[in-house]
């Protein structure tokens, strides 16, 4: 009798359990002018959607589950119901966003060098010049600027941000507080920038991205990835950094600037700020960017972890993680399973000896993972890379700010992205196998040495820089038409004046090797 109550127990839980995970829409669609949802057991023909800018849904209501004539780049809060013997039976509010009129370029940088060769369908992008980079993109903002960051010591970066404000843009900035961080240039941000930190309660702020030109769709740019404002993190320590020009995406991370400025004017407003977990699960998670689905989220709010979680498990053939710290048990798990399960997975991580680290139960089940603890400069990444050998297997990248740790999903402010995109994770898994090799002394693919050449800035505006120790090469600079449009010998700089913003091929080939640096040129 009583293992009969317990049983009726657990179904009971079990029966409002899958009542509550089926309670969600799911997005089916993302377009620029609507937003398609599936409800599960719920026929669309049976259901009834309302909607609007905020949780009162004063846009009104309609009859199925796709809603039209709404505005790109448009952030909406969606409810459906369908009606039962008189009685409304509603789904939970969620947050969509439409997709947007921009470009939805994608553009990935490393700062040491790649594997080329790695991928068959990546070319990944390596410059070591990521102070170059950064301050390429502020220098391109016309409007306006929010800047949210972790560790602030870079003074040409610092001097960009102050440029562009007396430019005329509108710049906002937030930072960590000043304990257990490097914040020592902060002191040169020009007073009359709006400045707000997270107080110093215990734990971070540990966001590292940008919002360009928010408001333009042409121009409207995220920049984020693991890369602090630091001289060591742009040039020494390991990084990666992502641009992504799309007003959706752009709109979502103001949202989330915004909660954590307490305002949306240019002023903050420290009593109504929001860090931590006082913020809000208030954005969208899903976009159409360009064609290609990419997800968002924001930490602690949004259930980071298991997001994380569920992509490691559709591993199919093979997985990558690079991380600065692994301590996280769930994310662990997770490996180990898909390890067991036959994946081919590889591992690097630096903090190993972290209380907690995951490193020796990985090692123990038999993962591939290295440790970088000895090695000379900081791992700093925090990306994993899944199926990027199996383009048939919707390969896709998780990167960001948010190390695998109790803390990143608990308490710091981070962010996460999650994108499907072959090439992409390409570009990654190519980054992957040059650390690899580096580390195990793994042959790596025809690659030539890369340190015999050094081109700089990439992005670039005005003039290419080359560095190089030998005396003799040919420099030969292709655009993407494949049209010669500069040629020279020994040259160490190239004026791009005369040039039209695009993409690049600059061809240096000296006796020994021949190698292609892509470039790419803003104004």
């Amino acid at each position: 009798m009583l293992k009969t109550f317990f049983y009726l127990l657990f179904s009971l839980f079990v029966i409002v359990g899958l009542m509550a995970q089926n309670n969600f829409l799911s997005i089916d669609k993302i377009e620029q002018n609507s937003l398609s949802f599936e409800w599960v057991n719920h026929n669309s023909a049976d259901c009834y959607i309302e909607y609007g800018f905020s949780h009162d849904l004063k846009l009104g209501q309609h009859k199925g589950l796709k809603l039209e004539n709404l505005s790109p780049a448009t952030i909406y809060y969606v409810r459906a119901y369908v009606e039962i013997d008189g009685l409304k039976h509603y789904s939970e509010t969620g947050i969509y966003s439409t997709a947007s009129k921009s470009s939805g370029k994608i553009k990935v940088y490393f700062n040491h060098w790649c594997d080329n060769n790695a991928s068959t369908i990546a070319d990944a992008m390596w410059t070591e010049h990521f102070e170059d980079t950064i301050i390429a993109y502020v220098n391109s903002a016309q409007t306006t600027l929010d800047v949210c960051n972790y560790s602030t010591s870079s003074l040409p970066i610092v001097t960009a941000i102050n440029n562009a404000q007396s430019r005329g843009v509108i710049v906002r900035y937030i930072a960590a507080a000043n304990t257990g961080t490097n914040n020592d240039e902060l002191e040169n941000l020009s007073v009359t920038i709006p400045f707000i930190q997270r107080p110093d309660d215990g734990e971070v702020m540990h966001n590292k991205f940008l919002i360009i030109d928010v408001a333009d769709s042409e121009n409207a740019t995220i920049l984020t990835g693991s890369t602090n404002h630091s001289y060591n993190s742009c040039h020494d320590d390991y990084n990666n950094m992502i641009i992504i020009q799309d007003q959706a995406l752009a709109n979502a991370y103001k949202t989330e600037f915004e909660e954590m400025w307490g305002s949306n004017t240019i002023t903050p407003n420290q009593s109504n700020a929001k860090f931590g977990a006082d913020k809000t699960d208030n954005t969208p998670h899903n976009f159409n960017i360009g064609g290609i689905p990419v997800e968002l989220y924001f930490s602690p709010t949004d259930g980071t972890t298991s997001h994380i979680e569920s992509t490691i498990l559709t591993a199919d053939t093979d997985m990558q993680f690079a991380m600065l710290t692994f301590i996280n048990n769930d994310l662990g798990d997770a490996v180990i399973d898909i390890h067991n399960a036959g994946v081919d997975v590889r591992g690097i991580i630096e903090n190993v000896l972290y209380v907690g680290s995951e490193y020796n139960s990985l090692l123990n089940a038999g993962v591939d993972v290295l440790s970088h603890f000895t090695t000379a400069n900081f791992f700093h990444h925090k990306y994993a890379v899944i199926d990027a050998t199996n383009p048939e297997s919707e390969p896709c990248v998780i990167t960001g700010s948010h190390n695998w740790t109790n803390s990143a999903e608990e308490d710091y402010d981070e962010n996460t992205l999650i994108i499907y995109d072959a090439e992409i994770a390409g570009m990654y898994y190519e980054e992957f196998m040059a650390r690899y090799a580096e580390m195990t002394g793994a042959s790596v693919s025809n690659y030539k040495n890369p340190f015999e050449f050094q081109v700089y800035p990439n992005p670039v505006s005005n003039e290419i820089f080359i560095m190089s120790d030998l005396d003799i090469y040919d420099c030969i600079i292709y655009n993407a038409a494949n049209q010669i449009v500069m040629q020279g010998q020994n040259v160490h700089s190239i004026s791009t004046l005369t040039f039209s913003p695009g993409i690049y091929y600059l061809v240096i080939r000296s006796e020994s090797f021949t190698h292609m640096f892509k470039i790419e040129l803003v104004r």
